[in-house]
């Protein structure tokens, strides 16, 4: 068991665990769970956003299977001297959601896409082009579910000396005694049959980049009276489930050097596989987990100390020797160069998503291109 020094109270551990639970929509709500003034947890709120140790951000997850949008996660290793090139070439495709220069599979770039259901072939093509045009030497594409947002628990926090603890021997014991119910973003769907109209994908949008805009910013945004715009929010985004939860990050460990990182681990049935990944639920490493579609495998992120990024994999290699994990690979993230942005609803137009695949090849040809007659240039 080991622990290390933090600079979150436990105050602020149980407010971040109370939003991660009734949602950052429902400060009352929260400031009666920890048992404080809703004046008092605003500020303490608001210290944490404006503090960049603490770098407090709130996100909506979005359920992006029921707005008829399939994820995928890219692993694409550069050819020597194209890293910088894939990392901006692998965002021609408007329908990106993330993408960071990474290294463990190989050099080059991790990027997540969702894309409508009907255009998985073609981010394929797109992804495999960039092979192709010679700016990556190996791609590895894995479809998901919806990901399961991490939750910042107390389940490993010592709230008397308010330390992280990391007990990795006692959650390896755990996962054996774990059941196999998860939560329905981590479930295959049956379909992606699209249960939004344009004024819902426009607000899912706002709110996924902030999860505290208002619906009378967003109104104003969207051009629509306040009373349409709850409406909407209450009948159709609660209602239809289009919203998944709520992402609570903050910096977890003041000036202690950390690694963020995604790893693909395979289990040899499912039930292995359900046990694992229940077990993630309330650990507070966790960032977001997906199970890969048609396989007992999951995506997740982890984000933990040096150190105990290797005690991490010295867990999963104890899981392997007793078959609790079949095998497991990673990628570490090179936060100095990433990029996010919320999913493309301004391509959402009568019910409908307007994917523009050859524009896509094209650009991402010609960008490749534009790159290799600059590389032929000798300057004398």
């Amino acid at each position: 068991m080991r622990k290390m020094r933090q600079s979150l109270t436990a105050m602020d551990v149980r407010i971040l665990e109370a939003l991660c639970e009734y949602s950052p929509r429902n400060l009352s709500r929260v400031a009666k769970a920890v048992g404080i003034s809703r004046h008092a947890l605003e500020f303490r709120i608001r210290r944490m956003k404006a503090n960049p140790n603490f770098f407090l951000r709130m996100f909506t997850s979005v359920y992006h299977t029921k707005i008829g949008l399939k994820k995928a996660v890219a692993f694409i290793e550069a050819k020597p001297g194209m890293e910088q090139t894939l990392f901006d070439c692998l965002k021609t495709n408007d329908f990106w959601l993330y993408v960071c220069r990474s290294y463990g599979m190989g050099e080059g770039c991790t990027a997540i896409y969702a894309v409508p259901a009907d255009h998985c072939n073609d981010l394929e093509e797109f992804i495999y082009e960039t092979k192709r045009l010679g700016l990556a030497s190996k791609t590895h594409i894995y479809w998901s579910t919806c990901f399961q947002g991490g939750r910042i628990t107390s389940t490993w926090f010592d709230s008397q000396k308010e330390n992280w603890i990391f007990s990795w021997a006692n959650w390896i014991k755990e996962v054996q005694a774990q059941k196999t119910d998860l939560p329905y973003a981590l479930r295959e769907p049956e379909s992606y049959s699209i249960c939004a109209d344009e004024i819902d994908v426009q607000m899912l949008m706002w709110l996924e980049s902030d999860a505290t805009k208002s619906i009378k910013e967003i109104a104003e945004k969207l051009g629509i009276d306040r009373q349409r715009a709850h409406y909407h929010y209450k009948e159709h985004l609660l209602k239809r489930n289009l919203i998944e939860g709520y992402e609570i990050f903050v910096m977890r460990y003041w000036d202690t050097p950390y690694i963020m990182a995604y790893f693909i681990i395979a289990f040899h049935d499912y039930k292995r596989f359900a046990k694992f990944t229940r077990s993630l639920l309330d650990k507070f490493f966790v960032l977001t987990m997906g199970k890969i579609l048609g396989e007992n495998s999951l995506i997740v992120e982890v984000f933990l100390p040096i150190n105990e990024f290797r005690n991490f994999i010295d867990a999963l290699s104890k899981m392997a020797q007793t078959d609790l994990v079949k095998s497991y690979k990673y990628t570490i993230q090179d936060l100095r160069m990433q990029c996010r942005q919320t999913f493309s609803g301004e391509f959402f137009k009568n019910n409908t998503w307007i994917y523009d695949h050859r524009k896509y090849m094209e650009t991402l040809q010609q960008k490749a291109q534009s790159i290799r007659r600059k590389s032929m240039r000798i300057t004398i």
